[in-house]
């Protein structure tokens, strides 16, 4: 081809993908505007700027965090200098995605003393910094100094809200400063008509703020410039992080219940694994962070920046992560992922005790001020003390393998083809089954013998129904109450049990060999002898909360649910919410076992339970899964055929097609990152091998009801994959003679549980 036709040809095919992206962008514009929920200020900005998301197919997909050592072009960091490059690419991609641009530090012009005065024998000092174009830009600082401070340096802890707790930093010799930027008395408000050529939003402005206040810092004498913390929890805590990642004065970092946008990434989080999206962030605070951040609202794996590189920034200088056990925002599991992605840093300067978390009991902005003090002191050299922290959710495959002395070879297993049917015949299908199932079974490990024991001195069958007295603290509803967001005082509509007019009752039951707490909820006013259809709900990866985690924007799906007419029966999965403390020592206790094994025995212990109720129709048992649950009502139905419909939303992506490295990162989503089912670790790289795949689970189903909630942007699942899985599971429902019996919905949206899903589901539930 002579060059210069080859070049109008390459010059038309560019025209050509420059418009096809166009167009998606375009069209993803639109499918934000008519699907998320309505937020007044993007669309302004949106309107007025002509900005449109990015071109999404030029972005890396990958739902494990970014590798804080490899570089963008894909080469890894080997020395602390590659480090200091990858670092300035690091803070170069939050720029552009999150925190926009920032102003040059301008110089203090004056300080004016604001106030001056002894508080006991503490000397407290106000002063305001001037500074910015004709000294229009302005910070409030107070310093106060412990007793005798006279002569000597001292280490400093800077806040913009420190909580009632500066007496506590002034009896342990530290100064206690605080400055205005917070909700409460913001200086950096006025910034942004101050320096209009920049576009960095509210939370890094504030940051932005504190390398201000650090120069004020190094003129006062009696601050030890090499002791400098700062600390802040939520939105403060967030924009503490944000603050020690650009300014390395700081030496010190303690962070409490940041929820995303600080250590909890936004890949695990938001309603698959629980807390604030960026859906929601955006929505709810649309001046935190750029407002492009919104873009990747469901396209989180796109997102080339997440919560373990902004701890990576802070390497080698000390950080502290805290958080609630019960924190319905700072799920504790991901930030432990987010600790193992960022400690190779550290690692790198030899600084591995200078990073850690601190977990405390309570929900969210509760926080150990005497124990992160400790943890400060440690790093300053001011105790020798030894800092430990003991994983809440520790997993490592490797080590498992190691001390369980399990060992399975893929080669014993024949290799499956893709897209092959799963059976020629009915007769060839009844004959795999038991071997199938078995294999199921084995995947999921041994499961301990129990002995069905009944304690004889209870005067009452434990399983059967505990009636809750009026007005007291009710079953599920972890301390303090339900949060806001389901909870209306305002409206009936969302009660659950203890308002007036309230359309659910509740009552607790329990089940199984370990006596697992359930609360069986049902419409408020049911007549005695009813016999209602009954679903056990089946919750998502939200370890703070388990099953009482709420959808944001929707009724909670068991409230929706009980509105239908429907008993549920819910509880926290083992490590989740009221249980969260079984999962660090599962595999201590059943190295042979899995922990989605016992999640699969409790649907079957809780059927159990539910047929002494003579409140539900045990013939007419549903169960009701949503991510995690998605799956394990997969498993449930496949092994327990007491199940009459099985719902699973956003529940699976088929494991033999999703191999190592891909963006899904493959089966070692259940077998190394969810600790789940660990001899599915075995198969890796070898998935053609696995004994069976979920196509088999919904087959294992027939000729029940099986429903399948796919959502066609869900970054999780291989869409195509899916379907095809649905396409073989349903030839077997046909030798069956139960085609309609299988459906698959595809709800053109991200994975989360929208108001209309849960209406299609509950519609289908009520034409069975």
């Amino acid at each position: 081809m002579p060059r210069h036709i080859a070049l109008c040809a390459a010059l038309i095919l560019g025209c050509a993908f420059s418009l096809e992206g166009q167009t998606d962008r375009e069209a993803h514009l639109q499918w934000m505007q008519e699907n998320l929920p309505e937020c007044p200020e993007f669309n302004m900005w949106q309107s007025a700027s002509g900005m449109l998301p990015p071109d999404f197919s030029s972005l890396r997909s990958d739902n494990r965090l970014p590798d804080p050592l490899r570089f963008e072009d894909g080469t890894m960091v080997r020395t602390e200098s590659d480090w200091q490059r990858r670092r300035a690419e690091i803070l170069s991609l939050y720029e552009k995605y999150e925190f926009g641009t920032f102003p040059p530090k301008p110089r203090i012009s004056r300080v004016e003393v604001l106030e001056e005065k002894m508080d006991g024998d503490c000397l407290s000092r106000s002063v305001k910094l001037i500074f910015g174009p004709h000294d229009k830009g302005s910070v409030r600082v107070s310093l106060t100094f412990p007793s005798g401070h006279q002569g000597e340096k001292f280490p400093v802890l800077l806040s913009p809200t420190l909580g009632g707790f500066g007496n506590t930093l002034l009896r342990r010799g530290y100064i206690s400063a605080g400055f205005a930027g917070s909700d409460f008395a913001d200086d950096g408000a006025a910034l942004r008509e101050l320096y209009p050529e920049y576009s960095f939003a509210t939370l890094p402005r504030r940051a932005w703020l504190i390398s201000i206040v650090l120069d004020y810092f190094e003129t006062v004498p009696e601050i030890d410039m090499d002791k400098v913390a700062i600390y802040g929890y939520s939105r403060d805590g967030k924009m503490a992080a944000i603050a020690a990642a650009r300014d390395e004065r700081v030496k010190a970092l303690v962070a409490g219940s940041t929820g995303v946008g600080g250590f909890v990434p936004w890949r695990y989080a938001g309603e698959r694994y629980g807390g604030e999206s960026i859906e929601s962030t955006t929505r709810m605070f649309p001046d935190w962070y750029r407002p492009e951040l919104r873009f990747f609202s469901g396209k989180e794996d796109r997102l080339p920046v997440d919560a373990n590189l902004l701890l990576s920034l802070i390497a080698p200088r000390a950080a502290l992560m805290e958080w609630g056990f019960n924190d319905e925002v700072a799920n504790g599991w991901a930030q432990e992922r987010v600790y193992e992605s960022a400690l190779p840093v550290y690692e790198m300067f030899g600084a591995g005790d200078r990073v850690s978390l601190l977990s405390v009991p309570g929900f969210h902005g509760s926080n150990d001020i005497q124990a992160s003090i400790d943890f400060l002191d440690i790093q300053f050299g001011r105790s020798d003390a030894a800092w430990s922290y003991t994983p809440v959710f520790p997993w490592d495959f490797d080590k498992w393998k190691r001390s369980s002395g399990e060992s399975l070879d893929p080669a014993d297993y024949p290799a499956h083809k893709n897209g092959g049917k799963l059976a020629r015949n009915a007769r060839e299908w009844e004959a795999r089954k038991p071997a199938l199932k078995a294999s199921v079974e084995q995947m999921l490990g041994e499961k301990p013998a129990t002995a069905g024991i009944k304690p004889a001195f209870f005067k009452q069958d434990s399983s059967g129904p505990v009636e809750m007295l009026k007005g007291k603290f009710r079953p599920g509803q972890l301390r303090p109450d339900v949060p806001a967001w389901v909870m209306s005082k305002k409206s009936s509509e969302f009660g659950w049990t203890e308002e007036d007019g309230a359309v659910a009752a509740s009552r607790r039951i329990s089940f199984g060999p370990d006596n697992v707490q359930a609360d069986l909820y049902y419409p408020a006013g049911t007549p005695e002898g009813a016999s209602l259809p009954v679903v056990i709900w089946l919750h998502g990866f939200h370890y703070p909360l388990g099953y009482m985690w709420v959808y944001r924007r929707d009724i909670h799906p068991v409230l929706a649910l009980v509105k239908e007419g429907y008993a549920v029966l819910a509880y926290d999965q083992t490590g989740f919410g009221s249980r969260y403390g079984e999962y660090a020592k599962f595999y201590d206790r059943y190295p042979h076992w899995s922990r989605l094994g016992r999640m699969v025995e409790d649907v079957s212990g809780a059927i159990d339970a539910l047929g002494k109720e003579s409140l539900v129709d045990s013939s007419r048992i549903s169960v009701f899964g949503y991510a995690m649950g998605g799956t394990v009502a997969l498993y449930a139905g496949a092994l327990d055929g007491r199940i009459s419909n099985i719902v699973s939303v956003c529940g699976f992506s088929p494991m033999r097609s999703d191999k190592p490295g891909t963006p899904l990162s493959g089966m070692s989503r259940y077998s190394h990152l969810f600790a789940m089912q660990p001899r599915l670790g075995f198969f890796l790289g070898q998935e053609e091998r696995l004994p069976y795949d979920f196509d088999d689970l919904i087959a294992l189903c027939a000729p029940r009801n099986v429903l399948i909630v796919q959502p066609t942007m869900d970054r999780d699942a291989d869409c195509r994959a899916v379907r095809e899985a649905i396409s073989r599971a349903a030839g077997i429902y046909t030798m069956s003679g139960a085609a309609g019996n299988l459906k698959l919905m595809e709800p053109d949206d991200y994975a989360r549980m929208t108001s209309m899903t849960q209406i299609n589901i509950i519609k289908w539930l009520k034409e069975r």
